[in-house]
């Protein structure tokens, strides 16, 4: 079979070609664990597991050892898979091909079934041997655009039943088992201050969620997805609208020559408001690619990906549909 699967929605190659610049953050020491193994499912296991993140430009990457190799998976909430494998990176056997894919940006490559993944390790101590039925394909676009050591993805159905924190200031990703007794007792929020708490829809994809936001009084559809920049579109009635009344200002382009905006004062229902930075500029005339995919009609739509995670630390609440935003400190 052929299918599309969204990547990131950037500007057209790669959505953008930011990736020329991507810069390296540091992230705090971890300490190593005791290995614990678990065996075929490449699934994640335990109460609560925290893994260190590194920014390639806007990019969260976990680092991984996988078969005595080091690299990194993408941390991508848009991917709906577990584990995914660069076989341009790690040598693989052929495996069994199951079809074909493509992002919206062009480069095509082929996916094949792994029978058997001698060992994915992670340096928080969890490990896991002879993973069974797990994805690989040529990612040698990812290598040439944002990192050379990119070993693949990180998907939702990896962490499928937690909720997780992501803080982008301490570089670091933490999964609590979503359980009754956790919504009871929330330890995920102790000692944070929550600035806004916004339900989410999901329309087709269970792992993107959709928010309804605004500014002034043009309604947006919001997509957060950890995978990308942040983009925006408007039918040119509103947009003229945000335009006049200072809520949209062009922001010049980016250093790839895409051409980017501000969205000012962006407010949920619950009237918290925000600033949305440098966003990639879609004109209406420009189809989104990804768009029919997650069943979104409207014409007003932002992502929230980095240039908002930035700001905040946030849960992901998938189970009670709830992202939590918190102050970063």
């Amino acid at each position: 079979m052929t299918y599309q699967r969204k990547r990131f929605p950037l500007q057209m190659y790669l959505l953008t070609l930011c990736f020329f610049r991507a810069l390296l953050y540091t992230s705090p020491v971890f300490s190593q664990s005791v290995p614990v193994v678990y065996e075929h499912q490449a699934v994640l296991q335990g109460d609560i597991q925290t893994f260190r993140l590194f920014l390639v430009n806007a990019f969260p990457f976990i680092p991984v050892t996988v078969n005595g190799i080091k690299g990194k998976f993408m941390f991508d909430t848009g991917n709906g898979g577990d584990i995914e494998l660069n076989s341009n990176f790690i040598k693989l056997s052929p495996g069994k091909v199951i079809g074909n894919g493509n992002v919206a940006s062009g480069p095509k490559f082929q996916i094949s079934m792994q029978d058997t993944i001698a060992e994915v390790k992670f340096d928080n101590g969890l490990v896991y041997h002879d993973l069974l039925q797990i994805k690989s394909e040529n990612l040698d676009f990812l290598q040439d655009h944002i990192t050379p050591d990119c070993a693949g993805y990180i998907g939702y159905k990896f962490f499928k039943g937690y909720l997780f924190k992501l803080d982008y200031l301490r570089n670091q990703i933490t999964f609590y088992k979503n359980t009754a007794e956790r919504q009871a007792s929330q330890d995920f929020l102790k000692g944070e201050r929550v600035l806004a708490v916004l339900p989410f829809e999901i329309r087709r994809a269970p792992n993107d969620p959709i928010v309804k936001l605004r500014a002034g009084d043009v309604d947006i559809t919001g997509v957060f997805d950890t995978g990308q920049y942040g983009m925006v579109q408007f039918n040119p009635e509103d947009e003229k609208k945000l335009l006049q009344n200072k809520f949209l200002t062009p922001a010049g382009t980016d250093g790839a020559g895409d051409t980017i905006s501000t969205l000012h004062k962006v407010s949920t229902a619950g009237h918290f408001k925000f600033e949305l930075p440098a966003l990639n500029y879609y004109p209406h005339s420009q189809p989104i690619p990804f768009k029919k995919s997650l069943l979104i009609t409207e014409e007003n739509m932002i992502t929230l990906g980095y240039r908002f995670l930035s700001q905040f630390k946030t849960v992901w609440d998938y189970e009670n549909k709830k992202i939590y935003i918190l102050q970063s400190h």
